[in-house]
């Protein structure tokens, strides 16, 4: 995965004030260039803000992103394991949609 693209509602936001879509993409490309931290952490990190904000549609799509970057699904498990110490079990629920087999035992219908 040679770099993430913005989520779409950044080209909902180009659409409507290009000027801040535009900001927006520019600060997701900038925050997940290459650097010290390899993507796949980043992108773990970024599953844990996402989890953190209730937002399981992100939690999968990320999950997914970080799996093609190179994440383990062991990786993904420990993830878990951070987001349940930090978000308790709602943090959980939220990140269902992460594993096949726990799709449809949290919020929603992922």
């Amino acid at each position: 995965m040679a770099n993430v693209p913005a989520p779409g509602f950044v080209d909902v936001m180009r659409s409507r004030q290009p000027e801040v879509g535009d900001a927006v993409a520019q600060l997701f490309a900038a925050a997940f260039a290459p650097g010290e931290l390899p993507l796949k952490i980043k992108l773990l990190i970024a599953l844990g803000i996402d989890d953190a904000g209730r937002h399981p549609n992100g939690c999968l799509h990320i999950a997914d992103m970080a799996r093609q970057a190179g994440a383990t699904e062991r990786e993904l498990d420990e993830a878990l394991g951070v987001i349940a110490a930090l978000c308790g079990t709602g943090g959980l629920a939220t990140a269902s949609g992460v594993f096949h087999e726990m799709r449809g035992a949290g919020f929603g219908s992922l």
